[in-house]
């Protein structure tokens, strides 16, 4: 099998490469965005407690603003570039199936609790309920298409120049 380039390949390392470029482009959009975000903090959020309950509470308002669903509707929508046309209704389908059974929001909650303080939470919060934080998340899903159109082949090229130049 080739890659894009040409090269002589393994589907395994392929599908590696393309693995570690997603990973790194969550990253580049998760630290251009959460400064953003926490820069947006209301004021006097310093005072508010910090304990397991109240990150809880703060995640459960974030996620009715911000719905799992429509983060990964957004982030299949990137995916579904990389898939051929004719099966990309099927990928839709089969994601949101997967996300209605897998109990997700739950989840997401204790992600977020975990991650993130309760003053955090309440600024990721505020962010996205503002008018400027409405129309970035409008925006984000051209922005995101943008960069796994432009900036991941960039970083599958980089990455299997070195795991070519290193690894083998």
């Amino acid at each position: 099998m080739r890659d894009e380039t040409g090269q002589e390949t393994s589907r395994f390392r392929l599908r590696e490469c393309r693995a570690a470029a997603f990973r790194t482009v969550r990253h580049i959009l998760l630290v251009a965005l959460l400064p953003v975000c926490l820069s947006a903090a209301p004021a006097g959020a310093e005072d508010l407690p910090d304990t397991p309950e109240s990150r809880v509470a703060a995640a459960k308002t974030y996620l009715e603003l911000v719905p799992v669903e429509r983060m990964a509707e957004n982030v299949a929508r990137n995916i579904m570039l990389i898939i051929p046309e004719d099966r990309r209704e099927l990928f839709r389908k089969g994601v949101s199936e997967g996300l209605a059974q897998a109990g997700i929001e739950d989840l997401m909650v204790k992600i977020v609790a975990k991650h993130f303080s309760t003053s955090e939470i309440d600024a990721m919060t505020a962010f996205y309920g503002s008018p400027e934080g409405k129309a970035i998340e409008r925006k984000l899903p051209g922005y995101t298409a943008d960069i796994s159109l432009h900036v991941i082949p960039i970083i599958r090229q980089s990455v299997t120049e070195v795991m070519e130049k290193h690894f083998e």
